[in-house]
Order: C-alpha cells, then sequence, then structure tokens
C-alpha cells in the first residue's frame, strides 16, 4: 500500500512555493541579461580600444607619407603621394582605411623604387624607415584588434548573448583586409 502525501499541505503553501520559484526564476534571468550586457560591452570596449591603436598607426603612417610628399615637392618631384594622403580622416570606416592603407602602400611601393636610384635618396630613407616601423607597430596592433574583434563577434553570435545583442542593435565588428600590404615590406 503506498500512501500518497499530498505536494504541498495546503494551499497557502503551495501559492508560496510557486510565488518564490516564479521571482527566483525572475531574478535568474535579470542576472544572465546583465551578465551578458556586461560580458559583451567589456568585449566591446577592448576591441574598440585596440581599434584606436591601429587607426593612430595608420594615422602616423599618413603623417610621414604626406610630410615625404612635401619634401619631394620641395626637391623638384611631382607630387605622386598628395592624391593618396590628401583626404586622410583618421574616423574613417574600417574598409575605407583599409582601401585608402592599400593605395598608400602601393604608392609608397612605387615610389621608393623609383627614389632609390635619386642621388637625393638619403634624405627621403628616413621617412621610409619610419613609415616602416609605423608598419610594424600596426601589425601588432592589428592582430591584438582582430583576435578582440574576432571574439565578440563570435561571443554576440551565441546564445544568449545573441538576445542581448539584438536588443542593444550590436553589429558586428569589422576587420581590417592589409595582410597583402603588410606582408611585402622590405
Amino acid at each position: 500500500m503506498s500512501s500518497k502525501k499530498p505536494m504541498f499541505p495546503n494551499l497557502r503553501s503551495a501559492i508560496v512555493s510557486i510565488a518564490v520559484v516564479g521571482l527566483l526564476s525572475v531574478f535568474a534571468l535579470f542576472a544572465i541579461d546583465r551578465n551578458n550586457v556586461n560580458r559583451l560591452g567589456s568585449y566591446q570596449k577592448q576591441a574598440l580600444g585596440d581599434l584606436q591603436k591601429v587607426r593612430s598607426h595608420i594615422a602616423l603612417r599618413f603623417d610621414y607619407a604626406k610630410a615625404l610628399s612635401a619634401l619631394l615637392e620641395q626637391n623638384g618631384h611631382e607630387a605622386s603621394l598628395d592624391s593618396v594622403v590628401g583626404e586622410f580622416e583618421k574616423e574613417q570606416s574600417v574598409a575605407d582605411l583599409t582601401a585608402r592603407y592599400l593605395l598608400l602602400d602601393e604608392a609608397l611601393g612605387l615610389l621608393q623604387r623609383n627614389l632609390y636610384a635619386d642621388p637625393a635618396y638619403l634624405s627621403y630613407a628616413p621617412y621610409f624607415e619610419k613609415m616602416y616601423e609605423e608598419e610594424l607597430a600596426l601589425s601588432d596592433a592589428l592582430l591584438s584588434y582582430h583576435t578582440k574583434a574576432e571574439y565578440f563577434n563570435r561571443q554576440k553570435h551565441a546564445f544568449p548573448a545573441l538576445i542581448v545583442a539584438n536588443r542593444l542593435e550590436m553589429e558586428d565588428l569589422a576587420l581590417f583586409t592589409l595582410a597583402p600590404a603588410l606582408k611585402g615590406r622590405p
């Protein structure tokens, strides 16, 4: 003989138990949501901090190219870099910065080959060396940004962070495609 005892001895204990479970469930959902908001915000902030470093290195490289262009004009060379460095803005989108950087890299590669035989090349060489140093620093900053941006993008698309990302309208972080330019330096 099995004697079944009721789960709740009376209606009051049933209501209290259900209310406590409901409140704990709501609190758990709120805590999970806040955790995801904070976590995604932290990942995004770290990636955007590295993006600013990348932008700074690219801007310095463009500044050195502008200075080199001015020096070339003073020495009577035609302004081959003016069209590339003329309208540079540090706060462009990642895609625009990538395109501008690749144009600059191509123009600098051609210019350096053309100027190498020039007797005044030694006065231009320090600019090329500084741009190369900035490119090395850019490579490190770019690797750090890509690592953090890819991690943010992956985390953003995972459940339950996906719900938070959609609610907060978080966009994927764009990646640079500078690998061809960074591989071929002298």
